[in-house]
């Protein structure tokens, strides 16, 4: 016999899989970029360890501490006292997000070695055929899959909280 979350007894086993490398994956990548501020690794680093102990309330606690530790990042100590809906309204005024596609440009110029190489007019090795790759799946993930799958996850939020 197996009690569920209502404390009922039930024959049904509910298995939860979570593969805790995709967390930990970003929290390495967290901590190699020197402009993620340390109370934003710590924060996050708390958030994960109170999700894993399955911890709601505390997960609930944590997260609003990481949104508020990347918000005040990029907005500074002038949102003090902001709800995080303010905050968010004037992240995009702070935050230069065309700025990675921009200096793409750059690089694309025609008669630039990317420019060549792209145009077959100049030979890639193996190291290079990696890095366009890594490339086109950054930019993939930047321009589609991370808005949609904010756009989701916001959608599943305002449908659990009805």
């Amino acid at each position: 016999m197996i009690l569920n979350e209502a404390g009922q007894s039930s024959d049904e086993t509910i298995l939860y899989i979570y593969d805790p490398n995709s967390a930990k994956e970003l929290l390495t990548q967290l901590e190699k970029i020197k402009e993620v501020p340390g109370d934003l690794t710590r924060a996050y680093k708390s958030a994960l360890n109170v999700s894993y102990s399955r911890d709601t309330v505390a997960t609930a606690v944590m997260s609003k501490r990481v949104l508020e530790s990347i918000l005040k990042n990029f907005l500074g100590e002038e949102v003090k006292g902001q709800n995080l809906s303010k905050q968010f309204e004037q992240l995009p005024n702070h935050v230069d997000l065309a700025k990675p596609l921009q200096s793409l440009s750059q690089l694309a110029q025609p008669g630039s070695p990317f420019y060549e190489m792209l145009d077959l007019e100049k030979d890639i090795d193996q190291e290079m055929a990696a890095l366009l790759m890594e490339l086109l799946e950054s930019l993939i993930e930047y321009l589609f899959v991370l808005p949609n799958k904010i756009e989701m996850l916001q959608q599943k939020l305002n449908q659990k909280l009805r």
